[in-house]
C-alpha cells in the first residue's frame, strides 16, 4: 500500500517558526540598523567615524544577543493518511523517514513511548510517499531505525504453532529484500506468562552495526533490561555504569548509533533515569535541564557530530514530553572535564488545553547528520502525530 503525502516536501507543507512575531520584527530591525550604520560609517568623515563605529559595534552585540532566540527548529506534521496516531522514529543522510503507526485507538500508546505497547504497522516515508511495510508472516511491524543504505531495523509479532501467544522478534529488514530475525540470546522463547523479555533494535549504521536493548514488555507498558551491540552476527552486552558509584545501575537500553560508531543510550542510576553517550573510550552521563542528576531523562539519538537528542522523563513516565537537541556535547571539554551541554529545548509550536497552559508533549527520536530531527507529538486534544524538524542554525 502506498501513499502520496500533497504537501510534504513541498513549497506549500506546512511550517512553522518557534519564534514569536514580535521576536523576529525585533532582530530584523537591528540587521537592517547595522547594515545602514556600516554604510553611514564608510561615508562619514574623519572626526564622526570613531562614534560611529562605536554604534555600530554595539547594534552588532544587540544581534548577538538576540540571534539565540533563533536557534531553534522549523516543524511539519507527519500523518499516516488513515492511522489514528504516527511515530516518526528514524531519519537517514538521504532524507527517508521511518516509523510506526496505529489505525485503531490504542489508549496504552501515549504510556510507552520507547517501545509501543499497541497494534502497530511499519512505514517509510520517501519523496513524500507514504510505503507500508509489514515483516512477512507478522501482524504488528514496528521500524525503529534506518540507515543511508535504506536498511532498516525494529521488532515483530507473530502467532508459532508452538506457543500459546504471540512471540516478538528484531530484525534487520535489508535494502535487497532480504528480512533478517534478530534475537538476543534468550529472548526467542515462548512467553510464561503476560509479559516477555524481547529484542528491540533501535538504530543501524551505515557499517551495518545495530544496536538496541532488551526489554520487558506487557499489556500495557516497556520497561529496558539490558543495552547491546550487534555486529557481524555477535551480540556485546552494553551497559554503561557511572565510574565511583558504588550503588551501580540497572536498566540499560543503547538508543542510537552514528555512522562514526558513537552510542546513545539511556540508564537508571542514583535514583534517575540519565541519558548516556559513547565515543571510543569516552563515556558521558547527563541529565536535563541541568547535568547534575537533577531529573529523569531519556536520550534517544546521535549522530557522527555527537548532536544529541532526548526528552524528559524515562519509560512509561506520564510527566514526560519536553524534547531536548544538544551541539557536540564535548566541544567544549577540557582535557576529559565533563561539562554541561548547552541544550536546546524541542517543543512541537503550541500549547496544551490543561492550566496553566504549557507545551505539546514533544519526543524527539531520530536525528541525521543534517540535525535533521523526526519524533512525535501529541496536540491539545492529545492526538499523536509525527514531526520532522530542521534546525535553523
Amino acid at each position: 500500500m502506498e501513499y502520496v503525502h500533497s504537501c510534504f516536501y513541498s513549497e506549500n507543507a506546512p511550517k512553522v517558526h518557534n519564534v514569536p512575531y514580535r521576536t523576529r520584527e525585533i532582530f530584523m530591525s537591528l540587521v537592517i540598523e547595522a547594515d545602514e550604520f556600516e554604510r553611514g560609517c564608510k561615508q562619514a568623515a574623519s572626526p564622526d567615524a570613531e562614534e560611529c563605529m562605536l554604534r555600530f559595534s554595539f547594534t552588532l552585540l544587540l544581534i548577538a544577543v538576540t540571534h539565540p532566540l533563533f536557534a531553534q527548529f522549523t516543524y511539519a506534521p507527519i500523518n499516516v493518511p488513515g492511522a489514528t496516531s504516527t511515530e516518526a522514529r528514524g531519519i537517514n543522510n538521504n532524507g527517508e523517514i521511518v516509523g510506526f503507526y496505529v489505525i485503531a485507538a490504542c489508549v496504552e500508546q501515549r504510556q510507552s513511548m520507547e517501545v509501543p505497547t499497541c497494534p502497530t504497522h511499519g512505514f517509510k516515508l520517501v519523496n513524500g510517499r507514504y510505503i507500508e511495510l509489514m515483516v512477512p508472516t507478522s501482524f504488528r511491524t514496528a521500524i525503529m531505525g534506518v540507515n543511508d543504505y535504506g536498511d532498516l531495523v525494529g521488532f515483530y509479532v507473530t502467532s508459532e504453532l508452538t506457543c500459546s501467544s504471540s512471540v516478538y522478534h528484531g530484525f534487520i529488514w535489508y535494502h535487497t529484500n532480504a528480512v533478517r530475525k534478530l534475537d538476543y540470546p534468550g529472548t526467542d522463547v515462548c512467553p510464561t506468562s503476560s509479559s516477555a523479555a524481547i529484542t528491540v533494535p533501535f538504530g543501524i549504521n551505515k557499517a551495518g552495526i545495530v544496536v538496541g536493548g532488551v526489554w520487558g514488555i506487557g499489556p500495557n507498558s516497556s520497561f529496558p533490561d539490558r543495552g547491546w551491540v550487534w555486529r557481524n552476527g555477535t551480540f556485546s552486552t552494553m551497559n554503561p555504569t557511572l565510574p565511583g558509584n558504588p550503588a551501580g545501575a540497572c536498566c540499560w537500553s543503547v538508543t542510537g548509533i552514528s555512522n562514526t560508531g558513537v552510542l546513545a543510550g539511556l540508564l537508571f542510576q542514583s535514583d534517575f533515569w540519565q541519558a548516556w553517550m559513547k565515543a571510543g573510550t569516552d563515556q558521558d552521563f547527563f541529565t536535563y535541564p541541568t547535568v547534575n542528576q537533577c531529573c529523569d531523562t531519556t536520550a534517544t539519538g546521535v549522530n557522527s557530530a555527537v548532536d544529541m537528542i532526548g526528552f524528559d522523563g524515562g519509560p512509561s513516565s506520564f510527566s514526560a514530553g519536553n524534547g531536548w537537541f544538544t551541539k557536540h556535547i564535548e566541544l567544549n571539554e577540557v582535557n576529559d572535564t565533563e561539562v554541561k551541554p548547552s541544550f536546546i529545548k524541542m517543543a512541537y509550536p503550541g500549547q496544551t488545553n490543561i492550566q496553566p497552559p504549557g507545551p505539546l508533549p514533544t519526543f524527539p527520536f531520530g536525528i541525521n547528520d543534517a540535525r535533521g530531527v523526526v519524533g512525535t507529538y501529541f496536540d491539545t486534544n492529545n492526538q499523536q502525530h509525527g514531526f520532522l524538524a530542521k534546525p535553523n542554525f
